[in-house]
């Protein structure tokens, strides 16, 4: 066995075990998508609110017309809040967490 081919071998396992289909060398798409759950309107309120507050400093990747929607989007703004926010935005994100 080369060993570029041991190398190959190893990195692919590593995906195997991450839950992604290798074939050919390749990664394709994840093998299972987790279930779309709708979130309480109670929570999607308060999840919105958030995401229009902190706007400019957690969700500068947010499209203007996106809506919360799933308890998904919900754990997607608690994540940001908490990598890309400040002491008052972390705060929020733990009491938005709660709720989940």
């Amino acid at each position: 066995m080369e060993c570029g081919q041991f190398e190959r071998q190893r990195s692919l396992a590593g995906w195997v075990k991450a839950g992604y289909a290798v074939s050919e060398m390749k990664a394709t798409v994840p093998i299972a998508e987790p279930p779309r759950i709708p979130a309480p309107p109670e929570l999607i309120e308060r999840a919105e609110e958030l995401v229009k507050k902190y706007e400019i400093d957690c969700f500068w990747f947010w499209h203007p017309e996106a809506r919360v929607r799933y308890l998904g989007d919900v754990r997607l703004v608690v994540h940001h809040l908490r990598e890309y926010g400040n002491h008052k935005a972390w705060q929020a994100a733990q009491e938005l967490n709660k709720c989940l």
